[in-house]
């Protein structure tokens, strides 16, 4: 993220805005390919979501016919395909669960460390033209843009003596900045692999082989970040007398 604007308050409403915008591109997306994300749909009608939905779950299809599908052909007639497929859909679910309350953290965190930043903003110092200015532990003078004031400029600026430190500002800062890359990390696992993993398991016409599922398995365990992962329910202990499992329900598609 670039601080090379003036007024660093307009930076980080300037960061809202493009992380704003991310989040857009994403759920734009997510409406057009007929993906639920977990967000509210705020782009395409209803009419044209249902189509996009049926389309993307095959449900179009279905309805149109009462044969079975490929994969439910599949399902039907290879147990251990069921049981690979059945899992791994059940860890997709899990994880997109899991994603979403990460997600809401996320923001909240985010919200609260831009709210902590902007109080430390409205109580610096300020030069003639609104630039914020901090004084460090050595008595050095910086703006908020991370730049030196001229000893000059800084014997001018009329100090209250209760201001903020720029150890203080940085750390805070960097805080947003963090936060922000959480987030976004967050929004690109759950779009671009939990989306994308429930799209391609949700073709019925040209189903996924075992060994796509296999690695669709890897690849929800190896991309989660660890918000996530921290989200992620616990798997209870298997006892020696439990009695055989049941597969998961196959979802409807």
């Amino acid at each position: 993220m670039s601080y090379d604007t003036h007024d660093l308050r307009g930076i980080f409403k300037e960061a809202k805005r493009e992380l704003e915008r991310r989040e857009d591109e994403r759920d734009f997306a997510a409406e057009v390919s007929g993906i639920s994300n977990g967000r509210m749909a705020r782009f395409l009608s209803a009419e044209d979501r249902e189509k996009r939905r049926a389309e993307h779950t095959g449900e179009g299809e279905r309805r149109r016919s009462e044969s079975f599908t490929r994969l439910q052909t599949l399902l039907a007639s290879n147990a251990a395909y069921a049981k690979l497929y059945n899992d791994t859909f059940a860890l997709l679910g899990d994880a997109e669960d899991a994603t979403d309350r990460a997600i809401a953290k996320a923001h909240a965190a985010l919200d609260e460390a831009q709210a902590q930043l902007e109080q430390t903003l409205s109580r610096a110092a300020q030069l003639p033209d609104g630039t914020r200015v901090f004084r460090d532990a050595r008595g050095e003078v910086w703006n908020e843009r991370g730049e030196p004031v001229s000893d000059t400029v800084a014997a001018s600026i009329e100090w209250r003596g209760d201001e903020p430190a720029y150890e203080q500002y940085l750390e805070e800062r960097e805080s947003v900045t963090n936060r922000v890359t959480r987030l976004e990390a967050l929004q690109g696992y759950r779009i671009d692999t939990l989306g994308r993993i429930r799209d391609r398991m949700s073709d019925h016409d040209n189903p996924p082989s075992a060994p796509e599922i296999e690695q669709f398995k890897r690849d929800i365990q190896e991309n989660m970040p660890e918000a996530a992962q921290a989200e992620m329910p616990r798997q209870p202990p298997v006892l020696a007398t439990a009695g055989p499992a049941t597969s998961h329900d196959i979802p409807t598609m």
